[in-house]
């Protein structure tokens, strides 16, 4: 139990590891005390809140429903006393502490992972643990609601705090050797002639929108050669492979494919719906100046990953 001196915090600790393993022998394991400690720490957390937290017998450990109330402020008085200790140990201007920072799998492989190792490098008293997280829909009882999370879509509740940070914008894509061996298409109904892999996401629902200009079409996909997956890698990797016209990538994972050469814009007058995206946290009464400058830092680099300008197609 390093780092926590205090033994009201080290109960608090405890307590949420017990939760969290649903064992004292793993508890004490983990916080290298032995079981009795770990008993004596839940009986004082008891004993001061005068209420049982958890059930426990020789075989198990279950938690209460005041325990589960408890959990979920424990953990919230445990991010509140680490940004305390951060700030108050912090008598000089370098940026220390932790923080967990989660994101949607793919931009973690192949954008934050990058963020988070500069960030890190760049300040090297701060540990940023990246998770990889698809859910989009989370409240502050999500047990994977991390420090910092970067989201499409918005959650209903007023104790989390929302920042729009911009757009996702989508586009058509095929390889030069699929458009060789098929005639681009000229309209949106003209895909019904193609092969299409289309990005499962709740945010595009079918039949798509396009616009161009004061010019509206809906596009249903009538045919049954099509491929429908939420592994965006998987689907990038097909369309490079010339399988056809792939319905709709993110602009800024196919970007490096397009200044390759490797993959040509479809219909690219044609303008599918912009996707919001959020950086989201619990709100809290105080907030450590490594959480402010971090979100600073990954709302910029969104901003630059996502507003870079797509190169103009070389003509034939």
């Amino acid at each position: 139990m390093r780092d926590i001196s205090n033994r009201i915090m080290r109960d608090w600790v405890v307590f949420i590891t017990v939760v969290e393993a649903r064992s004292f022998t793993t508890t004490a394991r983990k916080l290298h005390c032995s079981i009795a400690a770990v008993s004596k720490s839940i009986s004082r957390l008891e004993e001061t809140l005068g209420v049982i937290l958890l059930s426990r017998n020789a075989h198990k450990v279950d938690i209460t429903a005041a325990g589960q109330v408890t959990y979920l402020r424990a953990k919230e008085i445990r991010q509140s006393w680490q940004e305390l200790s951060s700030e108050i140990s912090n008598r000089d201007d370098c940026i220390r502490g932790k923080m967990r920072f989660s994101a949607p799998s793919v931009l973690c492989e192949l954008a934050a992972c990058h963020w988070v190792f500069d960030y890190m490098c760049r300040n090297p008293g701060a540990e940023i643990q990246l998770l990889s997280r698809d859910r989009t829909e989370l409240t502050v009882a999500s047990p994977e609601f991390d420090d910092l999370v970067l989201k499409s879509g918005m959650s209903d509740s007023p104790e989390l705090v929302h920042q729009p940070i911009g757009n996702v914008r989508f586009a058509l894509y095929a390889s030069p050797e699929y458009l060789r061996k098929h005639q681009a298409p000229d309209i949106p109904d003209d895909l019904n002639h193609h092969r299409i892999m289309k990005v499962a996401h709740p945010f595009l629902r079918y039949p798509l929108t396009f616009t161009r200009g004061a010019d509206t079409a809906e596009l249903t996909i009538a045919n049954t050669t099509s491929l429908a997956s939420n592994n965006l890698p998987a689907l990038l990797k097909m369309t490079l492979s010339g399988a056809g016209v792939c319905l709709a990538l993110p602009d800024w994972l196919a970007r490096q494919h397009v200044q390759a050469g490797a993959l040509t814009p479809v219909l690219p007058d044609w303008q599918l719906p912009e996707m919001p995206l959020w950086l989201v946290w619990r709100s809290r009464d105080n907030y450590s100046k490594l959480f402010h400058d971090f979100r600073k830092y990954i709302a910029g680099q969104w901003k630059a990953l996502s507003t870079a300008p797509l190169p103009e197609p070389d003509g034939e």
